[in-house]
């Protein structure tokens, strides 16, 4: 199979599905350097990401009898990398409540804590985000995440700016509150993701 990846990605889809090594690089290859920088983006860690991203592909070639039916593979990836790097920051979410529970030793520094602390944020952002309706919840991800500008995301909507802009205003607001009520305080890392682009 050449490199420069004469199928589609629903035909390379199919052919993984038969076991095809090749293909399955192929689309490792291309889809590996597109989600690595979404999960990045997220964890801010490098160990961190590439892990997710290996659990990501090892979960495609283990459901590969299913591929032939995913009509868009494109968007089933992002889906379960979506998953894979929330399902990652709960994780770490319930260790800092444990790791809370212990008392801090003499001496020990506030980095770690500080660090943990971040990610517990961010896992309270991803389960915010997860109590938003679909779209608004697309409109929060493309922005924040993805660093869509209001345009780009009023075409693929086919809304003006100023729906995306009332959408990130109610997104905000309702993350803001859920953060609330889970007793998360200010970060200055957190207003920089909820500010108004």
């Amino acid at each position: 199979m050449e490199e420069n990846k004469p199928y589609s990605d629903q035909a390379l889809f199919e052919l993984i599905a038969t076991g095809n090594e090749d293909a399955f690089r192929l689309i490792f290859h291309e889809y590996n350097k597109k989600l690595y920088p979404f999960i990045f983006s997220i964890v801010r860690s490098e160990s961190d990401a590439k892990e997710i991203i290996q659990e990501v592909f090892l979960k495609l070639w283990l459901q590969r009898a299913t591929l032939p039916s995913i009509e868009k593979p494109a968007a089933w990836l992002h889906t379960i990398t979506s998953n894979a790097t929330y399902d990652f920051l709960r994780v770490q979410a319930r260790y800092v409540l444990r790791l809370k529970k212990i008392p801090q030793t003499a001496g020990s520094g506030n980095f770690v804590t500080d660090q943990l602390d971040a990610k517990f944020t961010q896992a309270m952002i991803a389960e915010a985000m997860e109590q938003l309706p679909f779209k608004r919840r697309q409109v929060f991800r493309m922005a924040r995440m993805e660093g869509m500008s209001r345009r780009e995301i009023a075409r693929v909507f086919n809304v003006s700016e100023n729906t995306v802009r009332n959408q990130l205003a109610s997104a905000m607001e309702s993350i803001q509150d859920y953060l609330t009520q889970k007793g998360v305080l200010y970060l200055p890392f957190l207003i920089l993701l909820l500010k108004d682009s």
